[in-house]
């Protein structure tokens, strides 16, 4: 049967997705690259999954929702991998996270020092400051024990997920409605909205 109309802003459909694509970035194949990315930035990655959930969230916003557990999974496994590397070589784990692109070591001293003043809560509070997700893995087995650190990890990366679905999706859904934008359209401005936040967020970086 063909699809129903679209009945509500966050729930339409791209008008053109018979594109490869969009059904690729749709479809079953974001799944695993979701994971991937999910994997892949939180340990020696340094673009977020944000990016391409939020893409997925621009061209249809009900499809999010597997890409995001699958990005949480991902992360889950790297919070693993990294927390079981730390508690073994802390130092050689923390060196090593502290070569990839854009990360310092004031960032380190920051998840350090959110630990010693939240516990468990710097998992939830320190990516939403610009510190990096890995960072709290490798600091994690001086302060919280590894249980607790993955049961935390899994409300914390997806939540923000989601959240970050939220803000792309319905706007874009509300200007394919209104403005009868195209995917491809949505899909360039998406990219220059990363753009500016990337150059934006790696300068301040850069100052700090």
């Amino acid at each position: 049967m063909p699809n129903a109309p679209s009945t509500g802003v966050g729930l339409s459909r791209t008008t053109d997705n018979s594109s490869p694509w969009i059904r690729f970035l749709t479809g079953q194949p974001a799944i695993f690259l979701a994971f991937s990315w999910g994997l892949a930035e939180g340990t020696l990655f340094f673009v977020v999954p944000d990016v391409l959930l939020s893409l997925i969230a621009v061209l249809e916003l009900r499809r999010c929702w597997r890409p995001v557990a699958a990005a949480t999974g991902g992360a889950l496994v790297a919070g693993a991998l990294l927390y079981g590397w730390a508690a073994r070589d802390i130092q050689h784990a923390r060196n090593t996270v502290a070569r990839v692109p854009f990360v310092t070591s004031q960032m380190l001293a920051k998840a350090d020092e959110s630990y010693r003043a939240r516990g468990i809560g710097a998992v939830f509070l320190g990516p939403l400051r610009g510190t990096p997700y890995k960072l709290y893995a490798v600091a994690a087995p001086a302060y919280v024990g590894e249980l607790p650190f993955l049961a935390a990890t899994v409300p914390a990366r997806a939540g923000r997920f989601i959240v970050v679905c939220l803000l792309f999706g319905f706007p874009a859904s509300w200007i394919r409605t209104k403005w009868k934008w195209s995917a491809k359209r949505l899909a360039v401005v998406h990219a220059f909205v990363w753009i500016l936040f990337y150059a934006f967020y790696w300068s301040w970086i850069g100052r700090n």
